[in-house]
């Protein structure tokens, strides 16, 4: 796969970045930022793929800055919408937050008015290497499901489902980039079952999703909350630490349940 094709996947998803870029301003709608982030996502998992043989390969700042500011918008608009049912109760903490979502969305249109989107890609662009090998491919493969196995061995915390998430979608998204975008002959047989996988992938989404929403709830918001709304924030904090709890005790279940569906690749 030589380095004409390579750079036309970078293209077509940088490509997303713009556009959506350009129209969040609008009105900041949730989809064309989930929708930007995904493609961050899998232009990320790419560059991760051809580091196998470019080391010195990276997203530029740039795009990481943009990726990270429409993150905290969505954060933000996630955890109001999160809160829509006790607007009655808790109007002015969730006030403070409009106002957090306020000054979210004017530091992200700074940044979008100060990068150079395309710029940016055409950098990664240039440092792709010659070719995409299928012994790059093997090693990627390798490198991602040995993390994988060492994390499942340490497994105790909601650190390491963090970042066995992110080797899992990395795995993810460069199998569908191959054989969506590049037709790339896939021989690898690495997992048994990709719905099963992604499924898990997803689980551990909305576990961080919940971590994230309870990080707006941390002390320093609760003391300032107004004093006839403390106890209702505090109640409100409970019962998502609760849920959290549950879903990250599913959450290791299902992970520690990998070995059934994944397996070393070495086909």
């Amino acid at each position: 796969m030589k380095k004409q094709k390579l750079a036309k996947v970078v293209r077509s998803y940088g490509k997303i970045i713009a556009d959506n870029s350009r129209k969040i301003p609008g009105g900041f709608d949730m989809e064309l930022i989930h929708d930007l982030r995904v493609a961050y996502k899998k232009l990320r998992a790419f560059v991760r793929l051809m580091q196998e043989e470019e080391r010195s390969l990276q997203i530029p700042d740039e795009l990481k800055l943009l990726y990270r500011s429409c993150g905290t918008v969505r954060d933000l608009q996630l955890v109001i919408k999160k809160l829509k049912d006790h607007s009655g109760i808790i109007p002015q903490f969730i006030k403070g937050l409009h106002h957090e979502l306020f000054t979210a969305k004017e530091l992200l249109v700074l940044h979008i008015e100060d990068i150079a989107v395309r710029k940016a890609v055409k950098e990664i662009e240039e440092g792709l290497p010659a070719e995409l090998t299928e012994e790059m491919v093997r090693h990627f493969i390798e490198r991602k499901v040995a993390t994988i196995n060492i994390l499942l061995l340490a497994l105790e915390h909601e650190d390491e489902l963090h970042a066995i998430r992110k080797a899992l979608k990395d795995l993810v998204y460069v199998k569908k980039i191959l054989e969506s975008d590049l037709h790339f002959n896939y021989p690898f047989s690495e997992w048994k079952n990709d719905a099963k996988l992604e499924g898990l992938t997803t689980q551990l989404g909305e576990l961080n999703d919940a971590h994230i929403a309870l990080s707006f709830f941390d002390t320093k918001r609760i003391e300032e909350a107004p004093a006839e709304e403390k106890t209702a924030v505090q109640q409100i904090r409970q019962q998502w630490e609760e849920e959290k709890k549950q879903q990250m005790l599913n959450a290791m279940e299902a992970v520690r349940c990998l070995d059934r569906f994944f397996k070393t690749a070495t086909a």
